[in-house]
C-alpha cells in the first residue's frame, strides 16, 4: 500500500532519516490490543510487539506505549509476518481522555488525527453534557471537531435536540445523519479526504461502528440492537481500529464507553466555550475566575441573560475538574519521584 493514503508525508519521511540509516521500515499502527499490534507498512500487514527498550521507557506511562494512529518504526522479523517496534515518531495531534477509576490517569485514544467525528444519539441517550466534554477534548487534541446527531430517525423532536446540540457545540459544525437510512453520510464522507485520519467516538449504543459501515459501502464492523427501553448496547468495538476506506482516507473506530471524561486541557476548553472566552477579555482582571470579581464581563452576560445559565454552568463545572486532574497529576509525579528515590536507596544499600 502507498503510504501517502495512509497519511505520510514529507515531513514525516524526513523524521524517519536516522531510522532508514539503521534498516528500520515506517509503518503505522493499526489496530492495538494489550502488547500487540497490527501495523501497515508500504508491503504488507503485520503483527508486532515492543521492543524491550519501549517497553522499559513505558514503564511510567502509558502514553509512551504506540497507539492507534501512530507512525512507528519497526525492525522485520525474517521470513516471517511479524515485526518489533524500535520507536514512535513525534505525535502531530493526540486525542485524550481521562482513564475511569484510575485517579489522574490518561488515555490516549488516538494519533495523528485530522479530524474527530463526535458522534451523540437523538434518542433516549441524548446527553449535552456528554457532548461538551468531547468537544473539549477534540479541541485539545489539535483535530478538526464535528459533531454527529445519529440517529434522527428514532427521533420525534429533531428541531429542539439539533437546537440543543448546535448551543453547545462551541463554533463546531454539526451533521445530522442516521446510519439506518444513510442520511448525512455523504457529508461525512466529503470531510475524509484521501490522506486523512478521521476518529470516531462516543458513548456506547450511538452508532458509530454503523456509520463506518456505511462509509466502507459493507459490513466489516460488528454492531448490535440498542436496547428499546433505556437505548443502551454493549459494547461492540471492544479495542481501537484503524481502517482504510476504499475511496481513500482512514478512520479509527473506538470502544463504546459507558461515561467519558476529559484529560487536563487548556486551549481545549477556550475553544469549546468560545462565548465565554470572548467575555474574559474584557474582564478588570486578568486571572478572573467569573465568580465573584467585580467587574467581570462573564458575570455581567449572565446577569443580562445574554450568556445562558446552563452553558456558564458547564464552564464552572469544566474549570473545576480540570483543577482537580491537574493537582492529582502533581500528587501522581510527587509519588512517582518519591517511589524512584525510594529504589534507587534500596539498590545503593545493596551495593554498599
Amino acid at each position: 500500500m502507498d503510504l501517502t493514503k495512509l497519511g505520510w508525508n514529507s515531513d514525516l519521511d524526513q523524521q524517519f532519516a536516522p531510522y532508514y540509516a539503521k534498516g528500520l521500515v515506517p509503518a503505522r499502527v493499526a489496530v492495538e490490543d494489550k502488547l500487540f499490534f497490527r501495523v501497515w507498512t508500504a508491503d504488507a500487514e503485520l503483527l508486532a510487539q515492543v521492543s524491550g527498550k519501549c517497553i522499559h521507557e513505558a514503564r511510567r506511562s502509558n502514553s509512551k506505549f504506540p497507539k492507534v494512529g501512530d507512525w512507528v518504526a519497526v525492525m522485520l522479523v525474517p521470513n516471517e509476518k511479524k515485526a518489533v517496534i524500535q520507536a514512535i515518531l513525534p505525535r502531530r495531534t493526540q486525542l485524550s481522555r481521562k482513564m475511569i477509576s484510575h485517579g489522574a490517569t490518561e488515555q490516549i485514544l488516538a494519533t495523528n488525527i485530522d479530524t474527530a467525528f463526535l458522534v451523540t444519539a437523538a434518542d433516549m441517550s441524548f446527553d449535552t453534557a456528554v457532548l461538551e466534554q468531547m468537544i473539549v477534548v477534540a479541541h485539545e487534541s489539535g483535530a478538526l471537531p464535528v459533531v454527529v446527531l445519529n440517529k434522527i430517525d428514532l427521533c420525534e423532536d429533531f428541531d429542539a435536540k439539533l437546537a440543543a446540540v448546535n448551543r453547545v457545540a462551541g463554533g463546531a459544525s454539526v451533521l445530522a445523519a442516521c446510519a439506518l437510512t444513510g442520511r448525512g453520510v455523504k457529508k461525512i464522507s466529503e470531510l475524509i479526504k484521501p490522506g486523512d485520519t478521521a476518529v470516531f467516538i462516543g458513548t456506547s449504543g450511538v452508532g458509530k461502528s454503523s456509520l463506518i459501515n456505511r462509509l466502507y459501502g459493507e459490513d466489516i464492523q460488528a454492531t448490535v440492537e440498542v436496547r428499546t427501553n433505556d437505548a443502551k448496547g454493549r459494547h461492540t468495538t471492544s479495542w481501537r481500529e484503524m481502517i482504510f476506506l476504499p475511496q481513500g482516507g482512514v478512520v479509527i473506530d473506538t470502544p463504546g464507553m459507558r461515561e467519558f471524561h476529559i484529560w487536563i486541557a487548556s486551549e481545549g476548553s477556550k475553544q469549546a466555550f468560545p462565548e465565554v472566552e470572548a467575555l474574559s477579555a474584557r474582564c478588570h482582571f486578568r486571572d478572573c475566575t467569573h465568580t465573584k470579581e467585580n467587574k467581570c464581563a462573564v458575570l455581567k452576560a449572565l446577569t443580562a441573560g445574554t450568556l445562558p445559565r446552563e452553558r456558564y454552568d458547564s464552564f464552572l463545572k469544566l474549570q473545576l475538574e480540570i483543577r482537580y486532574l491537574r493537582e492529582a497529576e502533581k500528587e501522581a509525579a510527587w509519588r512517582g519521584r518519591q517511589e524512584s528515590d525510594r529504589t534507587t536507596h534500596g539498590a545503593s544499600r545493596q551495593d554498599d
